[in-house]
């Protein structure tokens, strides 16, 4: 049989389809389209040719499994996006393939691999670059993104809605225009699942502007029960993990560096949020539990290591209350527990918004103006600051805030006035 290698014949014969197009066909749609549906029906996977394989939009069938070469195989979009999608099927496979969008047209939203409604989604030591929308969009997914490359995205390298817990491990996410990973659902404490971990996310921009959406490394709006764990995330516009009214929460063991605003947030109704064991280097701040006033509450900081920070403008409405150069701010309920903050620091750790049950136990802060601040004012709650080792500090050690200015003196000094409101000071040292 001219052309049928023992390779190809003994890979049939295992129940692998390997598609008989060639790689330099200009334009391959309907015949991988054909294999798919007929090896999908049988259980087989489909094995793409060495090379480049143009196509267009392609509709994946239910139990799509399509495999690149040893080689090297490429799926060249060719006319407007997405390169390969599907909608409410079961079972979706795709490993070892490089997917290039060309820069052709992707409808805004969407993503160079677009998915609604699949369960037993699998993508896996894939290349996804060259999307003028998102690399990856899935709603209402499930299951595994792995080991792959996103780079070079106009939009976001992965954006996930509604998700039904995706496993977000060992990819290399770099160059995107907006976000490195989104984790997004559309309400608020709605369970989530996913975990994002040992990714590596490089190079996010904030092309789309604004004050915080865009521009950061992972990004979280509403999910709940998601894990971010031990990702390197370095250099983006804006955070590394910004989570913006998620519940249950936990950043924990990530490595970050540069970063032009505070490296971590849980904002605008986060509840229960953990920022623990983590490395922050080279931000406008390190980890900030802001808007209490607008829902955000509980949170533990504990064990994260800060340092080197710098005053930055990413937006040119932000202002001094933004509290630059600020290692940890936490403003109710709260545990700021076991880190270490080293200078250049304006402030180590700050009581803020109205102080509301917030413990700073055990830190260890050196070379910042002050170590620790705390907010005055009728309506402030407890804090209690206590057993923190303050080293160096160049303008007071405890010291009292109204706003962004101090106020009295240092409180671990003979002058310093300990008779504030809600507020405990207990064996904590400057040598």
């Amino acid at each position: 049989m001219p052309g049928l290698s023992r390779r190809r014949f003994l890979g049939g014969a295992l129940g692998v389809v390997a598609a008989p197009f060639a790689a330099h066909a200009t334009e391959a749609t309907e015949e991988l389209a054909r294999q798919l549906r007929e090896a999908g029906s049988l259980g087989r996977a489909v094995h793409l040719p060495p090379g480049v394989t143009a196509i267009r939009s392609l509709d994946l069938p239910s139990g799509t499994t399509l495999i690149g070469a040893r080689g090297g195989s490429i799926l060249r979009l060719v006319g407007p996006g997405p390169l390969l999608h599907a909608t409410g099927v079961d079972g979706v496979t795709l490993e070892g393939i490089s997917c290039d969008g060309g820069h052709d047209a992707i409808e805004k939203g969407r993503g160079l691999l677009d998915f609604v409604d699949v369960s037993r989604l699998s993508i896996s030591g894939c290349k996804i670059r060259n999307s003028s929308g998102h690399g990856v969009n899935l709603l209402r997914c499930a299951g595994v993104f792995k080991e792959n490359v996103v780079e070079g995205v106009r939009d976001a390298g992965y954006h996930s809605l509604d998700g039904l817990g995706v496993d977000i491990a060992g990819n290399n996410v770099r160059d995107c225009g907006d976000n490195g990973i989104m984790v997004w659902t559309t309400r608020a404490g709605s369970y989530e699942g996913s975990r994002v971990r040992d990714n590596t996310i490089a190079d996010i921009r904030n092309l789309s502007g604004g004050n915080g959406p865009y521009g950061n490394g992972v990004s979280i709006w509403g999910a709940g029960s998601v894990r971010v764990e031990n990702n390197r995330i370095y250099r983006c516009a804006y955070t590394a993990v910004r989570n913006n009214a998620g519940h249950d929460v936990a950043v924990i063991g990530n490595d970050c560096k540069t970063f032009g605003e505070k490296a971590m947030y849980a904002e605008f109704g986060a509840k229960r949020s953990e920022f623990r064991d983590n490395r922050i280097e080279d931000a406008g701040g390190g980890i900030c539990l802001a808007n209490a006033d607008q829902g955000t509450d509980i949170g533990l900081v504990s064990g994260n290591t800060i340092i080197g920070l710098k005053e930055t403008h990413p937006d040119k409405d932000f202002s001094p209350e933004m509290f630059w150069q600020v290692g940890v701010l936490g403003e109710k309920n709260c545990l700021i527990s076991g880190n270490i903050v080293t200078g250049p620091a304006w402030i180590g750790i700050v009581l803020g918004g109205y102080r509301e049950n917030i413990r700073v136990e055990d830190n260890r802060i050196t070379d910042a103006d002050y170590g620790v601040g705390f907010v005055t004012g009728l309506r402030v709650g407890p804090g209690l600051i206590a057993r923190n080792k303050i080293l160096r500090s160049r303008k007071a050690a405890i010291s009292a805030m109204a706003g962004p200015t101090f106020i009295g003196g240092d409180l671990l000094s003979q002058a310093g006035d300990r008779n504030w409101r809600g507020l405990t000071l207990r064996d904590n040292t400057t040598a």
